[in-house]
């Protein structure tokens, strides 16, 4: 049984967490705010470029660029997971790895080989725990910037084109609230649109190929760019929820030990007045 220091002392410590919890959900709060700003500002070009790729290429010929065109036999699969660097979020690193992982065991007789490029360490820590081939990862991101985008559309395509995978899905986190987040995995490449369009001839300025070699590689490099941000900001939003449950814990932990605690101090008190008036009744009986 617990003494009564023993149960005040852990009621100071629950109460040191809900104070840490309390102040990382009010951090958390404040990057979620900022990563939605940043994520509006990119939502509507986002939507709009694949809008504008899924029209143009809905009216051309699949060979008419590399990343158009579908493999006949599709044996080599790469998955682009993007999840974080650190925890205490909830489940949100743990979906998107379980994701991936559910993925390679369902998959895993049908091709010949399935890779993961991480964004992310606790993605590339989960799925090499598992035994599952990572040929990339990219960890510590401070900052997304066109630079960190550039080269990670670079790799995809080079990857794609000179056919070390004849596959590529995108994985990452789509922000819905702070409560909810749905994790999204889309075939990447090659490129697909995403809606059917009715048949119209347009009239390009300059040549059409010029248009699609430019648009194509514009059109990835905005995709994962949003992917990243969508998935930040579902990693704040995770971690601000994850932080209020644990502040709300605690503070139902220390109700409970603070009961106890009173309960235990008044056993003692009425204990130790029985022992007094026994000792008096004693006593008075000498």
């Amino acid at each position: 049984m617990a003494t009564l220091r023993e149960i005040k002392r852990k009621i100071s410590s629950i109460n040191s967490t809900r104070t840490i919890t309390r102040t990382m959900k009010m951090v958390s709060a404040s990057k979620l705010r900022r990563a939605q700003d940043e994520l509006e500002k990119i939502r509507a070009y986002a939507v709009k470029i694949e809008e504008l790729t899924g029209r143009v290429i809905a009216n051309v010929p699949p060979e008419s660029h590399p990343l158009l065109t579908e493999r006949e036999h599709i044996k080599k699969v790469l998955i682009v997971s993007i999840a974080s660097d650190r925890g205490l979020c909830g489940g949100f690193n743990v979906n998107i790895g379980m994701k991936a992982e559910n993925f390679v065991a369902q998959n895993r007789d049908k091709y010949e080989r399935i890779a993961i490029y991480a964004v992310g360490k606790k993605v590339k820590d989960y799925l090499q725990r598992r035994k599952v081939e990572v040929i990339k990862d990219l960890t510590e991101i401070k900052k997304v910037n066109k630079g960190l985008v550039d080269s990670i559309a670079s790799d995809l395509i080079r990857y794609y084109t000179e056919g070390e995978f004849d596959k590529i899905y995108l994985e990452y986190t789509h922000f819905l609230s702070p409560v909810k987040q749905l994790v999204m995995f889309d075939e990447f490449l090659p490129i697909k649109a995403s809606h059917i369009y009715e048949d119209t001839e347009y009239l390009y300025e300059p040549d059409k190929n010029k248009i699609i070699e430019k648009l194509i590689p514009r059109y990835i490099s905005t995709k994962i760019y949003f992917a990243i941000l969508d998935s930040q900001t579902s990693e704040h939003g995770a971690r601000m929820s994850a932080m209020e449950n644990a502040t709300s814990n605690s503070g139902e932990m220390i109700d409970n030990l603070t009961l106890i605690y009173n309960k235990r101090r008044q056993e003692t008190i009425t204990n130790d007045m029985m022992d007094i008036v026994g000792g008096a009744e004693a006593l008075r009986g000498t």
